[in-house]
């Protein structure tokens, strides 16, 4: 005959349990706590790590001007300066390209891709030394062309660099005779955290990597979607600016961080990148709900 358990027993056995889950409940209390306290420390660190050096910046950390561009620019994409100091610019989805008084941001001309005017998603412009201009899409689609006069429409020809299923790409830069690309998103799972760049030279079939800066994400503290790139030509330094982040970097040609910093809040998203003959910074920042900007910062070394 089997016996029952006696009251005593029965409340014995209850209590027990109620105290293990409580044991169980206030580890997950101290866990939570311990996790809460250690996330603004390693945020602090890493903002510490991105302010780290600014002092050794090219550019200044303050801008000296800031223009408001007119609507026609509110998704403006990509920035880029003639050797002559001109400055050139485009939006998102149309291929047009406007020049912009660097006094003023306004625009003095515009000139169009093809009749009926090229679409697609361009992220980036670039200038080489002879005179081409470059567009590229999101997906590596090169356009070649030349400076057009306003209002006109000008021939134009495309290249792939087989980069649609390596990464998006958001960012153009020139060097003398080659053009280099920025990934945002990396579709390699092996290259998801990296900061990877590409080369193209005219009249190759592909582009070819460049260069890869893992020590940037890093020092940030999380993943670096860049958006816009440029070539410092007196230093060498790769310039950055990452919009999702906020960031500034300039690397030095072996792929190491010389400088990162996070930019001000009045870069809403810094889309355009480039550095004039005389040295200065301009970025150049969509609408994102106001109104598109263009930010100049003088030279400081």
């Amino acid at each position: 005959m089997t016996s029952r358990p006696t009251g005593t027993t029965t409340r014995a056995a209850v209590i027990a349990k109620w105290a293990s889950k409580l044991a169980i409940f206030a580890g997950a209390i101290a866990l939570s706590t311990c996790n809460v306290e250690m996330k603004p420390q390693t945020e602090q660190a890493a903002a510490e790590r991105v302010a780290e050096g600014a002092d050794a910046s090219l550019f200044a950390v303050r801008p000296d001007r800031r223009w408001r561009l007119p609507n026609k620019l509110r998704e403006i994409s990509g920035l880029a300066a003639t050797r002559d100091g001109r400055l050139f610019g485009h939006g998102d989805e149309n291929g047009v390209v406007y020049q912009l008084d660097i006094e003023s941001g306004r625009i003095t001309k515009n000139f169009a891709l093809g009749r009926p005017v090229a679409q697609g998603d361009f992220e980036g412009i670039a200038i080489l030394p002879n005179g081409d201009f470059y567009l590229v899409t999101s997906t590596g689609l090169l356009y070649r062309f030349r400076e057009g006069e306003d209002g006109e429409h000008v021939s134009f020809e495309t290249f792939d660099t087989q980069l649609a299923q390596v990464c998006e790409i958001e960012g153009l830069a020139a060097t003398r005779d080659s053009l280099i690309l920025a990934c945002k998103t990396n579709y390699q799972r092996g290259m998801r955290n990296a900061v990877a760049l590409y080369s193209w030279r005219p009249g190759a079939a592909a582009a070819t990597p460049f260069l890869r800066a893992d020590a940037l994400a890093e020092m940030a503290g999380e993943r670096v979607h860049p958006s816009g790139i440029e070539i410092d030509q007196r230093s060498g330094r790769l310039i950055l600016v990452a919009a999702r982040e906020r960031l500034l970097a300039e690397l030095n040609p072996d792929g190491t961080v010389a400088v990162a910093r996070r930019l001000d809040e009045s870069h809403q998203q810094a889309e355009g990148v480039t550095v004039t003959p005389d040295g200065a910074l301009v970025i150049a920042d969509e609408a994102a709900g106001s109104r598109a900007l263009l930010t100049r910062y003088p030279r400081a070394h």
